[in-house]
């Protein structure tokens, strides 16, 4: 019997190569989550020490020059905070978009791998009576040639 040969195996090569993909995709965007959250915890620190530094510089004295410069690089650091906050959040809607991109190529792929293991499912069985019935046939040629051969003894 033939070798068993999958229709549609380019197709679910193709959707295997679309799922790696998505799932490369969906990796990136989650480092890229990673990095977003450290460099906001980056910003809050820094935020923090230069809000000590403002409070101690104010006690020992400062000029009201050095003072708005320290204003306004804190808040530079709370815009930059905030800007980064909503990067987060749309790096976050990408990560969920890309998820059920993901689920969904996922699901493709099983059906047809599942289309794949029925068809081989029937190949197999397909064999099996192949090669039961060869043996029958064998047997019956045996028993035949065997009988031809019982009957001519008989008649010689």
């Amino acid at each position: 019997m033939k070798k068993f040969s999958f229709p549609l195996h380019t197709v679910l090569n193709y959707k295997q190569q679309v799922l790696d993909n998505l799932r490369n995709e969906q990796a990136q965007i989650i480092s890229d989550i990673f990095k977003a959250e450290k460099r906001i915890e980056d910003l809050q620190s820094q935020n923090r020490s230069w809000a000590q530094e403002l409070q101690e510089r104010q006690m020992k004295g400062m000029t009201v020059r050095e003072m708005g410069t320290y204003a306004n690089y804190l808040n530079n650091l709370q815009v930059r905070e905030k800007l980064e906050k909503e990067a987060l959040t749309r790096l976050e809607e990408r990560k969920e978009e890309k998820r059920k991109e993901v689920v969904a190529a996922k699901t493709e792929t099983a059906s047809i791998e599942l289309l794949k293991e029925k068809k081989f499912a029937q190949y197999e069985y397909e064999v099996q009576k192949s090669e039961e019935q060869f043996i029958e046939e064998f047997v019956s040629n045996v028993r035949s040639r065997t009988m031809a051969q019982e009957q001519r003894l008989e008649m010689g």
